[in-house]
């Protein structure tokens, strides 16, 4: 869309993220229709009944955790009358949509499509549509011309798709393998030089499953990286999901690391989950107990060699979690170097080996959110109740996000990140970066940023000489650590508000071993 969203509290462009697979649709459907708009709900607030007003044909796509939206915007296109194709990882054939759409796509959609458009055409299309896992060559291609990159702040683009681990909680093999399926090289390079002849200086997300899923192969798409910025003549600061493994000790993930900070990555996710060992072993994440290294000094390792800032995922509600481990796992998060952690509730998702069992033990009790940061579950948890596991949540967050203790880890993490300091930037301008920077520093918790400033300003001035591009990198790194802890406090009571008025069922009462010893029959749960 042409229309350009206020910016959040910071300054910064209100979204995060592109829909990328949105984006893609539309590139491929240009040539089926003689008018097509691209329409990103998160950044265009006009009533969807304005928006499609002069459509014939609707298509939406979306995820699990946006299901409420998503239903509320199909029944209105239908109530409209217009003809309804619905897509993405949201869709099954449970799924309430199928009582609304005309049209159901499932998984990938490439290998189905001209079998459904064909069927629109002649007016015999089936109802729904399963995808399977599409050739490389065949992966749609997002055209960035069909958004305001003002919008966002960062870009986002697909190299890979599956991802060799079946963690038992990850839907990821299920939907779209465990074999790595890499995209043409030329895919990968168009999508950068359009970003950048459109303008786009800042960040890219590389939205893959898990970039190192094949670790020789991910060597090879670093240096194509590395290749297309050299002849574009600009370095993209870029992040991505990886695997702990990265920390591995052998020539190929050392070679791989030293790639990371060749090809100008700033930060990366890392699926870390639990310090638990019994947890890790239970949910197949066996990749990140390799090795003799601590799980701290191999993420500690792992910046110290790619020079990368890191977020961390971490999940509570594991069958062998207990209350009493709680501690452990907070001390364990307050002695990394990572300020930004993302924890959740364990949730079972559609599809995976977690949702299997728990419904062959009778465990489920309704279906999941998608989003395992809205502390709920959709189980019985087996060492706990659901009560229990919401109340060591707020804890976990209570504690990691105090302010000694983030800021302990901020420290940690300006003394160790150190990346290439490359033509990247940021696509804000210096009057941008400056109201977004006095924004930062005078809003909430604006005392204990300036606190902390002089932290940042000893460590950058002692590691890169005052003013220099790694004095300027550390302080920007300080003010986006601010920026995100603003937001997960924010979060944080939001979370505590509705775990603290929520009015609990019998079965969120119990844990699963509870019931085993009580022999509490099935009808004490509904």
């Amino acid at each position: 869309m042409a229309k350009y969203i206020p910016k959040n509290e910071f300054g910064l462009p209100k979204s995060s993220l592109p829909p990328l697979g949105l984006m893609g649709l539309f590139n491929y459907l240009k040539s089926y229709y003689n008018e097509i708009e691209l329409i990103d709900r998160n950044v265009n607030p006009t009533s969807i009944e304005k928006l499609i007003k002069d459509a014939d044909h609707i298509y939406i796509g979306g995820m699990i955790a946006q299901e409420k939206g998503f239903l509320e915007d199909a029944k209105i296109v239908k109530n409209a009358g217009k003809l309804l194709i619905a897509g993405g990882t949201i869709i099954s054939e449970d799924s309430p949509l199928t009582e609304l759409a005309d049209h159901l796509v499932e998984n990938e959609a490439e290998m189905v499509i001209d079998d459904l458009l064909e069927g629109i055409y002649y007016g015999n299309a089936e109802k729904y549509y399963k995808g399977m896992l599409t050739h490389p060559e065949k992966f749609f291609q997002p055209d960035y011309s069909s958004i305001n990159l003002k919008n966002y702040q960062s870009m986002s683009v697909q190299i890979t798709r599956g991802c060799p681990f079946n963690c038992e909680f990850c839907d990821i093999t299920a939907r779209f393998g465990k074999k790595q399926r890499i995209a043409p090289t030329e895919h990968t390079e168009n999508a950068f030089k359009q970003m950048y002849n459109l303008g786009w200086r800042g960040s890219v997300f590389i939205v893959d499953d898990n970039f190192i899923g094949n670790p020789k192969e991910a060597i090879e798409l670093l240096k194509n990286l590395h290749r297309i910025d050299n002849e574009i003549g600009y370095s993209f600061p870029k992040y991505s999901e990886v695997s702990v493994n990265l920390s591995d000790d052998t020539p190929t993930m050392q070679e791989l690391r030293k790639w990371f900070r060749k090809a100008y990555f700033i930060d990366n996710f890392f699926g870390v989950e639990t310090n638990n060992t019994e947890a890790l072993q239970e949910t197949g994440k066996n990749q990140n107990l390799r090795g003799k290294k601590t799980i701290i000094e191999k993420l500690k390792l792992i910046t110290e060699e790619t020079g990368t800032s890191m977020m961390m995922g971490i999940i509570h509600g594991f069958d062998s979690d207990t209350s009493d481990a709680v501690e452990k796992l907070i001390e364990f998060i307050n002695k990394t170097h990572i300020p930004t952690v993302m924890v959740g509730l364990l949730q079972a998702l559609p599809k995976t080996e977690l949702w299997n069992r728990m419904k062959k033990e009778g465990r489920i009790i309704e279906n999941s959110t998608g989003n395992n940061t809205d502390g709920t579950m959709n189980f019985i948890p087996y060492n706990i109740s659901e009560k229990e596991a919401e109340q060591n949540y707020v804890k976990i967050l209570e504690r990691i996000y105090h302010e000694s203790a983030f800021f302990e880890r901020v420290k940690r993490a300006l003394r160790l990140i150190n990346p290439e300091f490359k033509n990247g930037s940021t696509p804000m301008s210096l009057k941008e970066k400056l109201y977004s920077a006095s924004r930062i520093l005078t809003k909430d918790n604006s005392s204990t940023y300036w606190k902390y400033l002089k932290d940042a300003h000893k460590i950058a001035r002692e590691r890169f000489g005052f003013f220099s591009k790694g004095y300027w990198f550390i302080i920007s790194e300080y003010l986006t650590y601010c920026a995100r802890y603003t937001h997960m406090k924010t979060q944080m009571q939001i979370i505590k508000e509705q775990i603290k008025t929520r009015i609990y069922e019998q079965w969120q009462l119990y844990s699963w071993k509870d019931y085993k010893i009580l022999q509490i029959n099935d009808t004490t749960l509904n």
